[in-house]
């Protein structure tokens, strides 16, 4: 059985350093995986690599990302320079997010969010599969003039999908 942890860092006063100690001793205690979740401090991605460079043998995810706010080739890059920076020991964990924050935080309407979460999987995983995208959808483009994959971000990024209600 596969044993992980949250290291809860919303609202934290957690300095990035605390992080890494904090994950190492997660690891000590028998820990396999650690996840991050994205409020409006840390960038989760941005932590996992960090973590994922200052302790080579755990498996790291977010959970999750929210998908309104974002577009799939920049997550693409993110997520790729994570996998790669971390051994691909990465996951990519992503989420509609909530009505309150979408609106409330981002000034983003949070409209046909199935309809948006289906687009922004599809063309995520073009590229994180092929590294390039030729999508068009109703709600999002993502096309790519030019490569868009990291060396050594291998294997492709796992996508994982949460669900709240």
């Amino acid at each position: 059985m596969t044993v992980g942890a949250t290291i809860d860092t919303t609202g934290s006063p957690l300095l990035v350093e605390e992080v890494v100690r904090q994950a190492r001793e997660a690891r000590a205690s028998g820990l396999t995986s650690l996840w991050f979740g994205q409020t409006f401090g840390y960038d989760s991605p941005t932590i996992a690599a960090i973590v994922g460079r200052e302790v080579p043998d755990i498996h790291l995810g977010t959970s999750a990302l929210p998908v309104f706010g974002r577009h799939p080739l920049l997550v693409n890059s993110q997520a790729q320079t994570v996998q790669a920076a971390t051994g691909g020991r990465y996951h990519l964990g992503l989420a509609l997010g909530t009505k309150l924050f979408t609106e409330g935080a981002f000034g983003l309407p949070f409209e046909r969010p199935i309809a948006r979460l289906r687009e922004f999987l599809t063309a995520l995983r073009q590229l994180t599969e092929t590294g390039r995208a030729g999508f068009e959808g109703e709600l999002l483009t993502a096309r790519t003039p030019l490569p868009a994959s990291v060396p050594g971000a291998e294997p492709p990024v796992p996508l994982l999908v949460a669900a709240m209600g």
